[in-house]
């Protein structure tokens, strides 16, 4: 009897702790539901819009970085950061399209003018925020936290804090960004990137949203990726982004090479210069001539500057987004393969719970009775046969109806339960696939317009270059030429 009676209340602690935990945990979820429901509504006491709420009304102008200037945090100690001034110009008029857009006028009093500073981590919230939400999207990239300069391209960082040319570069970059969210078909209708250019309190307002939530959901998942190849044609975008990042990493690097000697030889034409001057101090009928000669070589030398800038911004910058582009593709593709690995995971709890249930039709079997579907009519299957059972014990202290009918009808509902998953997850698949092979055919149009942008713009660069070095020669020759 005593044995009888510890084994009870060792069963009945067990199951009271098992309430308790499965009551902290509902209590948990509930109250962090209802702590994301409150604080999506509490914005200025106006209700939070969700996730993919869009702006249809206004459509962008211009939008454009302006400045950046140094400023101060709250708190203790003050934080110093730097910002950057975002000017937009939107319209609530529509924008005509293609050749029609270069001779529209739009109606001054139909544009709305809004300005705002941010920082460098505001621009990340937003990014991982548009990745979160539109994990179809090819997001843009933004640019990085610390530029990596043309010296030592691939493993040196040229930022010291107050680096004046290093902030510039990054402000161009932020914009570049910027205007591709804006010129972007669905993240240009995001209300939360309309609300990062215009208001100030946007920081705290998206984070109570919840998406950091989703977002380490998805992070938690890509940890649990299979090796398994699934739908090639992403597979194939993965392989393309992988090969895309390698030749551009091969071009930034021959392009380091070669400027490192252009520099070299640009400078050198300095003693070209010297030399001449030189020269022309002990020369009396020639004198002037190599006098001119020694200016225009070291005006030829100098000029090797605005060259090397030039090419940074219409080669080198354009070239290292796209690098950046590959990484936001591989994303991309990532993010399928979490929608394919939480169908697999469906897919197998299907299983699961379809076997469970034929586990429970046939455990409740009278003995000697094949199973054939269903009992036969006017028994009563206990499964137990009316023995003394643990898990019966634990059943009626839980309130858990443990009959046939209470487990056949928890089986029947968890197998429901599993089938809808299955289904939600597969919609939810072919929908992000659909939609993620339209924005590659978008991308894909996006970087041949770019590619043969920034490749006729090197040329242009280039023969303007030589140009510059054929005219410095001529006047040279002419020099020369006008000798007595």
């Amino acid at each position: 009897a005593r044995q009888a009676f510890l084994l009870t209340r060792h069963f009945f602690v067990k199951c009271a702790c098992s309430v308790v935990r499965g009551l902290s945990f509902r209590f948990g979820l509930s109250t962090m539901s209802e702590e994301g429901e409150s604080g999506a509504k509490s914005d200025s006491e106006a209700p939070k819009p969700g996730y993919h709420r869009v702006v249809t009304d206004m459509h962008f102008v211009n939008i454009s970085i302006k400045t950046y200037e140094k400023k101060t945090g709250g708190g203790f100690p003050r934080e110093e950061y730097f910002a950057y001034r975002i000017v937009s110009i939107l319209t609530s008029e529509e924008i005509p399209e293609g050749e029609a857009a270069a001779t529209h006028t739009l109606d001054e009093t139909k544009k709305k003018r809004q300005e705002v500073w941010r920082r460098y981590s505001e621009f990340e919230i937003l990014w991982n925020f548009l990745c979160t939400v539109y994990p179809y999207v090819v997001v843009p990239p933004l640019p990085e936290k610390a530029i990596k300069g043309s010296s030592g391209l691939l493993n040196k960082i040229t930022f010291s804090g107050e680096d004046s040319d290093f902030l510039i570069k990054r402000q161009h970059a932020l914009e570049i960004f910027l205007v591709r969210l804006s010129r972007h078909p669905v993240l240009c209708q995001s209300y939360w990137f309309h609300q990062f250019l215009e208001n100030i309190g946007w920081r705290e307002a998206v984070q109570r949203t919840g998406y950091l939530q989703k977002s380490d959901m998805l992070l938690k998942t890509l940890s649990l990726l299979s090796k398994q190849k699934g739908d090639q044609r992403f597979h194939d975008v993965r392989e393309y982004a992988e090969e895309l990042e390698a030749v551009f990493k091969s071009l930034l690097e021959i392009r380091e090479k070669v400027n490192e000697s252009v520099k070299a030889v640009y400078k050198i034409h300095t003693n070209y210069g010297r030399v001449f001057s030189e020269w022309s101090e002990i020369e009396d009928t020639i004198g002037t001539a190599l006098q001119v000669t020694g200016g225009s070589m070291d005006s030829y030398a100098d000029s090797v500057e605005m060259y090397l800038d030039e090419e940074e911004s219409r080669y080198y910058m354009p070239l290292k987004e796209y690098l950046a582009y590959c990484e936001s593709l591989r994303g991309m593709v990532k993010r399928h393969d979490i929608l394919e690995k939480r169908l697999e995971r469906a897919e197998s709890a299907l299983s699961t719970k379809s076997e469970t249930k034929a586990t429970v039709q046939r455990e409740g079997l009278p003995s000697g009775v094949e199973q054939a579907g269903a009992p036969p009519t006017g028994t009563t299957p206990t499964g137990g046969g009316g023995r003394f059972s643990l898990r019966a014990i634990s059943n009626r202290l839980r309130g858990v109806d443990g009959s046939y009918e209470g487990r056949l009808a928890v089986a029947s509902r968890e197998l429901l339960e599993a089938e809808e998953t299955v289904r939600i997850t597969q919609k939810e698949l072919q929908l992000f696939t659909t939609e993620a092979l339209e924005e590659l055919k978008r991308f894909h149009e996006q970087k041949t317009a770019d590619f043969k942008s920034i490749l006729i713009n090197f040329i242009q660069l280039q023969m303007h270059v030589h140009r510059k070095g054929k005219d410095t020669w001529e006047r040279v020759k002419q020099g020369f030429s006008t000798m007595q």
